[in-house]
């Protein structure tokens, strides 16, 4: 668990919340050099030398972007991913948010790896709000940069904008190494339009993980209880002592 330690030790979640609460528009935080710079090396090199036949391009209302999901082909990040979705990782991203009863999701829908080409651009967009495979609410997005030789000039910066979609708020050049984690808000208007103006030869890459919450209750005939281990013949029902005396 060597990176989620590292992560949980170089940034105090406890102390960090009150810049994630008072960043504009809403709930967000910028975290420079967030991973080892060794692992972070590496999921650049990953992301640049996964076969083509594991990428999808996303294309919608203009944009244009390449992603893989395919985790099963990327082992730098799949060990990633598993330690940022354990016990420990999801309770220094609740601690760091303050939003209880955070869910990982195993299947990465619509996130993990993304390259943007020289000349294309991510149109502003609200992100979807619902994940149909896990049955949860979208509740915190996560992206990580993986270009070391990246430079401002090229563009590409994540452009938050205000709940109008008139103004940008606050914009995040998409420095090596950087981590944006922000809440989920459904006016949250984002993106990157200025075309990416990188050499041909590079590509604007990135991780991506969303994190979920549910709204789900007990059902009123089925109470939350512990594990039974005595079971009433005449009630035909299986019961706890300590709840039923």
């Amino acid at each position: 668990m060597n990176i989620i330690n590292y992560i949980a030790n170089t940034f105090d979640s406890h102390q960090l919340n009150s810049v994630f609460d008072s960043s504009l528009p809403y709930p967000m935080i910028v975290l420079d050099n967030f991973l080892p710079e060794d692992v972070a090396l590496q999921m650049a090199n990953e992301c640049e030398t996964i076969p083509d036949q594991h990428w999808t391009t996303f294309t919608r209302q203009g944009s244009n972007m390449r992603e893989c999901n395919q985790l099963h082909t990327a082992p730098i990040a799949y060990n990633f991913t598993n330690q940022l979705h354990s016990s420990l990782g999801i309770n220094w991203l609740s601690q760091l948010t303050k939003i209880p009863g955070l869910i990982p999701d195993p299947h990465i829908t619509g996130a993990g790896y993304s390259r943007i080409f020289n000349g294309e651009s991510l149109k502003v967009h609200t992100d979807f709000n619902w994940n149909d495979q896990l049955r949860l609410h979208r509740s915190i997005s996560f992206i990580l940069y993986l270009n070391p030789n990246w430079k401002e000039e090229y563009g590409c910066a994540l452009d938050f904008y205000d709940f109008d979609n008139e103004k940008v708020i606050t914009s995040v050049p998409t420095l090596f190494n950087r981590a944006i984690i922000w809440k989920y808000h459904k006016r949250g208007f984002h993106g990157c339009t200025t075309p990416v103006a990188c050499p041909p030869a590079l590509t604007r890459n990135a991780f991506r993980l969303f994190f979920y919450t549910s709204d789900a209750q007990y059902k009123n005939d089925e109470h939350p209880h512990r594990s039974l281990y005595w079971f009433d013949k005449d009630l035909n029902e299986p019961y706890d002592i300590p709840t039923r005396k």
